[in-house]
């Protein structure tokens, strides 16, 4: 049965372009060293050379998953339902689900020093939306194992959120800036009464429209 609450989150198309470039142009060059490896190796017989070959066949070998952890195409990589979320194509009860996390991904505003202050100041204020970030979903397999679901999207706080307020699954919010990261310390049940002040007024205002 089609869910008609079912909240759709989006990959960053933008962000994945890049990200796929990234890993091509990593790929191209790694075929390069593993063929002067190769006729390195046959030249002199330096068998210490098949370890810089094995990882980089393994850098090409793992093309094809980064490519598909980063799709370009506008369609929802997300779906969160009241019994079912969707994560890169896999489907999990929310019953199933034990915590959530979210990183965002935030833009440089200057050197090290002023981005430091800045991921700091973020990370104790009320989470900016509208914001790309990596989320995760941690969950119970039908053995009993724990496993985890990723995905970067837009509006990861959002998704974040739809979780969080359940109340059921543990949660943990952070920022990400270069190599820095840092924890939320913002108390996220304040983010969430606002939220549903907001829905409350609007849906207010759409009574008073109708009358």
């Amino acid at each position: 049965m089609e869910d008609n609450n079912e909240k759709l989150f989006y990959p960053s198309v933008e962000y994945n372009k890049k990200r796929r470039m990234k890993y091509i142009v990593l790929s191209v060059v790694g075929i390069v060293l593993s063929v002067g490896f190769t006729a390195w190796i046959a030249s002199t017989g330096n068998l210490m050379g098949l370890f810089m070959l094995f990882f980089v066949v393994l850098a090409v070998a793992l093309l094809p998953k980064a490519l598909k952890e980063n799709p370009v195409k506008h369609v929802p990589i997300v779906s969160v339902g009241k019994k079912e979320v969707t994560v890169s194509g896999k489907k999990i009860a929310r019953s199933n689900v034990t915590a959530v996390g979210a990183v965002v991904y935030l833009g440089s505003v200057g050197n090290s020093i002023e981005n430091r202050k800045f991921l700091e100041k973020t990370a104790s204020e009320r989470p900016p939306e509208n914001m790309i970030g990596s989320f995760e979903v941690r969950y119970t397999t039908e053995d009993g194992k724990q496993q985890s679901e990723y995905a970067v999207i837009e509006n990861v706080v959002e998704a974040f959120s739809e979780f969080v307020k359940e109340g059921k699954v543990s949660y943990k919010l952070g920022y990400s800036l270069g190599k820095e990261y840092r924890v939320s310390t913002y108390n996220f049940k304040e983010f969430l009464a606002e939220e549903a002040a907001k829905d409350e007024h609007s849906a207010k205002n759409k009574v008073k429209q109708l009358i």
